[in-house]
């Protein structure tokens, strides 16, 4: 088992350094507020109903089988762009397939942990990942040092933090790894629902980017490149191999025009990295080799992910000691990494 039993922030390289100060976290569900980004008009028709749901102590799917059973069809009718925290109060669409069927009087469907608050008719269904990204309102209680905060707030607005997964990829404890590890090591796998095998797949090879970008940044620190580095175009999810870097690309990385990348594994066509940098990624995945031979079976696409990930639209107010941060992030990027580089949260508080 290579898995470790604990998969923590805390133990991996920050950007930004120094003492963290302590804070409460999470004490309500109000502490933590998400809102996706995606503005969709309405077609006013169409046989796609799309909702605009509040959720409070509630999980995504939790909700999305809620609206199934609502509708009277099954869940894989129902699709939403991103799984949202269940601790937490948060905004997100969903889209219910209804062919033929007038718009539904979804207010009905309200309570305590779910509301319906905008109704629209699309001809396309909301596809997984389509949003922009999430906004998010984040309290901070009883800050013990509010000047060393906001001397790291500014840190994180001006240089951006690691790009890691949050915790919450990897379950309690990291159970999700270790479980996804014994499930893909079974001489004969056992048959589990699609949604199982997509978070297994998803928790081990987030796990093994956080490890390979915090040894890099061990090895090389954040502004080490290495020749044949593959690197992500700003705002896009396009990549190029930098053969060498030469003082047009320094300059476009000191600028942030372009970031360099790990990747996320799994089956590729041709590598796309050469040189010392496949030498550094080879040589750190050589004990996995039995994962990414399952991974490879399994067909499942490599991918490649920026390390650094820029804070959008960020913003600090103070309410006593206690610290209101708002910022936006792209999708697929995690609150909890911005949180470990700027507050102390190992304690009892997490």
């Amino acid at each position: 088992m290579l898995a470790p039993q604990k998969v923590t922030l805390d133990e991996l390289p920050r950007l930004n350094h120094g003492d963290r100060p302590e804070a409460e976290f999470k004490q309500t569900p109000q502490d933590f507020q998400v809102i996706e980004q995606l503005d969709v008009p309405d077609d006013g028709e169409g046989e796609h109903q799309w909702l605009w749901v509040r959720k409070e102590g509630a999980n995504t799917n939790f909700c999305a089988e809620k609206i199934a059973r609502f509708a009277g069809v099954s869940a894989k009718n129902v699709s939403y762009s991103g799984l949202k925290d269940r601790q937490a109060v948060t905004w997100q669409w969903f889209s219910v397939q209804l062919p033929g069927k007038e718009t539904l009087n979804w207010q009905e469907l309200n309570d305590e942990e779910m509301s319906v608050e905008r109704v629209i008719r699309r001809t396309k269904k909301l596809k997984s990942g389509f949003h922009d990204g999430n906004r998010f309102v984040i309290r901070l209680g009883g800050v013990s040092s509010p000047q060393r905060l906001e001397a790291l707030w500014k840190s994180v607005t001006e240089k951006g933090v690691i790009n890691y997964f949050g915790e919450q990829r990897f379950g309690r404890n990291g159970d999700n790894v270790a479980q996804a590890e014994r499930w893909l090591m079974a001489s004969r796998p056992a048959r589990i629902s699609r949604n199982k095998r997509s978070l297994y797949l998803s928790s081990l090879r987030s796990y093994l980017f956080n490890q390979i970008v915090a040894e890099r940044l061990r090895q090389f620190g954040p502004e080490g490149t290495l020749a044949g580095d593959c690197v992500m175009l700003k705002g896009s999810q396009s990549v190029f191999t930098v053969e060498q870097w030469d003082d047009e690309l320094r300059q476009r990385f000191a600028t942030n025009d372009i970031y360099l990348t790990a990747p996320l594994v799994g089956t590729t066509n041709k590598p796309l990295v050469k040189d010392e940098a496949e030498a550094f990624e080879s040589s750190f995945l050589e004990p996995y080799k039995n994962w990414l031979e399952a991974l490879r079976k399994l067909r499942v696409d490599a991918a490649r992910r920026s390390i650094l990930l820029r804070v959008k639209e960020p913003e600090l107010s103070w309410h006593g000691k206690d610290a209101e941060l708002c910022f936006t992030l792209p999708s697929g990027a995690y609150a909890t990494t911005v949180l470990n580089e700027i507050v102390d949260l190992s304690g009892e508080s997490r």
